[in-house]
């Protein structure tokens, strides 16, 4: 990396990272395919090579791919490009690959069976003619010997024939033949024959009237005779075993020759496309050896054409078949097969196009959206899968927005929540007053941020407590709201009380609180309320409950309901309030709490309710405060399962010492 914070410094050029064992194989048989192309056109190695060309090509490509091109292929377009080569051009051109190999080697085939069959007809022929011919010595009425020979020396030129009854030969043609029948009496002959260097088609027959043996001189018209216009035919020496070594094999024109020497190219007609390639097959025969006949030769019978050149035999042949009508044909098929291709290619690019349009689209949307964006909608069109992605897109980030929007709201209002909670939570007693032998203690579990229990308790001289339990109906803000409301309204009336040095009355001051409510809020806006006033001298508890749910005492095994003194605060103004007195002993237990304790449901619906909560403060009644406390909002929740309770949750023990 550059020090001044540049482009970090280009690496020279290395082949050998760049070329490894594979590109240079790949190199190599680049410049290989063209030489044996050009020096060896029939070789069988120039299909070979290039099979290997491609196979290795492919393979090299795929591992360019890999590692050069990654990032030409990130844009799904060009990997549906890539993907349509794998898919449809890699296997059209595998299969034409194969097509043209079977094409190559059918011909070959095809050829050289065609050859063969022609020269075994020939075989047949000579046999047919040498049967006649012995058969024309012991029958009188058949054709005479001279008309065979006149027909055979006609159709096989330079035909050696003799003809003998016994040991003595009768015919001879040429009379000057210095043929004779094989060492071996007793052998037919029906194939290629190897005499004297040469090569002849052979016939040798047999029997009690007489033997005839014919010998066909294999020149070269001969064999391009066979097919005509097929290519160049030939037989070339395989193997042939003797007892002086190896035979040599000719043609009677090339006397000279060498061994398995391919006599002539002359005959292979001119390509007539890129992919007219050249064939080279052959068949092996058996050849008669004349003066071993206990040792079989062998020759191979090859052919060497084009395949254009077979095709045109093969279809020749065919007097029902008109060769500029099939090429039309076969112009049409391939005119309409390019025309099928190309409109393909032109919906495979439509579709493309489309795909990659709308995947475009939802990136440069994603890309808007993480910059906080929301306003970009896709362009839609169409009615398919892809519209309805872009349709459902839209309407996504849309309700993003929106939830944003939401989201921002809802955080203002819990920043507003957060600052409400400090708020309320000032307006609790931050400390307990100290009251001769009383305890008291007070846990408050909101449902939401802000609640709307409230409990308090403040000394206003110097022997009296005023102790105070309220619950508004409903939650969260509004509910929170109104406990604060009766929080400063009873605090204004006990400051008043402490100004002037009198008592408090909690029957006047819970009908005062509830004239103030009905006043300044709605019917629907209401509230239980729980108020004493607690004496330190007598240990007697002066008490107005209005609407609340029942405070219950524990006296060792006793348990006791304090009254109701009369209802809600809130809703009627000239509602009337009364007060009962109880004197607290030594070790009672006094329980003020809020329907979130009681009420809270199980899964079967079942409420907690009062007994539960006796039950579980008499099993604690020996702990402090705290831990009653802490065990029944424990034993609350195990109830409901639930981890947030439904309803604001608040409980005051008071214990007499």
């Amino acid at each position: 990396m550059d020090m001044a914070g540049g482009a970090p410094a280009r690496r020279p050029f290395n082949w050998r990272d760049a070329l490894g064992k594979l590109e240079i194989a790949t190199l190599s048989l680049l410049v290989l395919v063209p030489l044996l192309t050009t020096l060896m056109p029939g070789s069988v190695l120039v299909p070979i090579a290039s099979m290997a060309l491609f196979v290795v090509g492919v393979w090299c490509l795929f591992r360019w791919l890999r590692r050069g091109v990654r990032h030409a292929i990130w844009r799904l377009r060009n990997r549906l490009l890539l993907s349509y080569v794998f898919i449809a051009v890699v296997p059209v051109l595998l299969l034409g690959v194969l097509g043209l190999l079977g094409a190559w080697a059918i011909s070959g085939q095809v050829a050289v069976y065609l050859v063969t069959q022609e020269f075994q007809q020939d075989l047949d022929a000579l046999r047919g003619s040498a049967t006649a011919m012995i058969r024309s010595t012991a029958d009188p009425t058949g054709p005479p010997p001279a008309r065979i020979v006149n027909f055979l020396s006609a159709r096989f030129p330079g035909i050696e024939i003799l003809l003998t009854t016994g040991n003595k030969p009768i015919l001879r043609v040429p009379d000057d033949s210095t043929l004779s029948h094989p060492t071996d009496e007793t052998v037919e002959i029906t194939s290629a024959v190897l005499k004297d260097g040469l090569l002849y088609s052979g016939v040798h027959l047999h029997s009690q009237e007489g033997q005839v043996t014919f010998l066909v001189p294999i020149r070269k018209k001969y064999l391009q005779s066979l097919i005509p216009n097929l290519g160049e035919i030939t037989l070339v020496d395989f193997i042939t075993n003797a007892v002086d070594g190896r035979r040599q094999m000719h043609l009677h024109e090339d006397t000279n020759g060498k061994v398995n020497e391919i006599l002539s190219t002359r005959a292979i007609a001119p390509a007539v496309n890129f992919f007219d390639f050249q064939v080279l097959w052959g068949m092996p025969i058996g050849v008669y050896v004349w003066d071993q006949p206990k040792q079989e030769g062998k020759a191979v019978l090859g052919v060497h054409t084009r395949i254009s050149q077979v095709f045109r035999v093969i279809f020749s042949q065919k007097a029902d078949w008109d060769q500029p009508w099939l090429i039309n044909v076969f112009y049409a098929i391939a005119i309409a097969f390019l025309l099928v291709e190309i409109i393909a290619l032109i919906i495979g690019i439509s579709m493309t196009r489309t795909m990659t349009r709308a995947v475009h689209f939802l990136y440069e949307s994603t890309q808007r959206v993480q910059a906080g964006d929301f306003s970009y909608r896709i362009p839609v069109k169409g009615n398919d899968q892809l519209a309805n992605l872009g349709q459902s897109y839209n309407m996504m980030a849309e309700n993003l927005d929106r939830l944003l929007k939401v989201a921002k709201e809802k955080e203002r209002l819990q920043a507003d929540l957060d600052i409400a909670k400090e708020v309320q939570e000032q307006l609790y007693p931050r400390t307990v007053p100290n009251v001769e032998g009383l305890q008291i203690t007070a846990l408050l579990n909101p449902a939401k941020s802000v609640s709307g229990d409230y409990y308090d308790y403040q000394k206003f001289n110097d022997h009296h407590c005023a102790i105070a339990l309220g619950d508004v109906a409903g939650k969260g803000i509004s509910a929170a709201l109104l406990m604060a409301n009766i929080q400063s309204a009873l605090r204004a009336q006990i400051r008043t009380v402490q100004e002037t040095g009198g008592e408090i009355c909690t029957a006047t001051v819970v009908s005062h609180l509830n004239k103030h409510l009905a006043a300044n809020t709605t019917t629907e806006k209401y509230a239980t309320f729980f108020f004493s006033v607690y004496d330190e001298r007598t240990g007697e508890l002066v008490a107005t409950n209005a609407g609340h749910l029942p405070p219950i005492l524990l006296r060792g095994n006793e348990v006791l309901r304090l009254d109701v003194n009369g209802m809600v605060v809130g809703v009627f103004p000239f509602a009337k309030y009364d007060s009962s007195r109880i004197t607290l002993e030594k070790g009672d237990i006094l329980i003020l709490y809020t329907d979130g304790i009681t009420e809270p449901e199980n899964e079967y619906d079942e409420m907690f309710g009062e007994d539960r909560l006796i039950e579980t403060v008499q099993r604690a009644a020996n702990k402090p405060n705290e831990e009653i406390l802490r065990e029944v909002f424990d034993a609350v929740n195990q109830w409901t399962f639930a981890p947030d309770s439904a309803d604001d949750m608040t409980m005051m023990i008071i214990r007499r010492v």
